[in-house]
């Protein structure tokens, strides 16, 4: 593809938060989320162990998007631009017009609707410009906030337990569907 015709990272604004593409300074704020075994419980890794891993992730994050798949944005504060958390679209099927959305949050933002207010933007842009009809959220079945969120948002329980689906180092996870399908 030439230079002329890239995709150019989709920066998008919403009242109080800034969501863009991943920069080397992200790295303290996202280790708060990848780092904090609390927060990562319910996902399909472990946690970071140290800094130096959560900066191999912001590298990959930054390195840009790639539309037709996945694309993870650093969720920021409007004001500071301080990273506190991510969201993210991954196993994006265009001609099926489907794709998946994961989002973490800092656990001292929890409760103020920051994430409710980044993934409804992220499900806008993916409903409007991806023309995206099904947004499905793969969530462990004890991950309440989460299941509280999708619900805020949406989207409902389609199926699960998927059996074993995650592997987190020698422990399978079986988490839960939540879809949301655009009209």
């Amino acid at each position: 593809m030439m230079a002329s015709q890239a995709t150019k990272f989709p920066v998008m604004v919403t009242q109080r938060l800034r969501l863009r593409q991943f920069e080397p300074k992200d790295d303290k704020g996202l280790h708060a989320c990848l780092g904090n075994q609390e927060l990562v419980q319910y996902w399909d890794f472990a946690p970071c162990r140290n800094i130096q891993e959560t900066r191999g992730w912001v590298r990959a994050l930054a390195k840009g998007a790639q539309p037709e798949t996945a694309i993870a944005w650093a969720v920021a504060d409007i004001k500071t631009d301080e990273c506190i958390g991510m969201v993210n679209y991954h196993h994006r099927e265009a001609y099926s017009r489907k794709l998946e959305i994961g989002y973490i949050l800092r656990a001292e933002y929890h409760g103020q609707g920051l994430m409710t207010e980044a993934v409804r933007k992220i499900m806008n842009h993916c409903i409007d410009e991806l023309k995206t009809r099904r947004i499905a959220a793969i969530i462990h079945p004890d991950n309440a906030p989460s299941i509280r969120l999708a619900a805020r948002l949406g989207f409902a329980l389609e199926g699960g337990p998927l059996r074993d689906y995650w592997r987190v180092g020698d422990r399978f996870i079986s988490p839960m569907v939540y879809s949301f399908i655009a009209s």
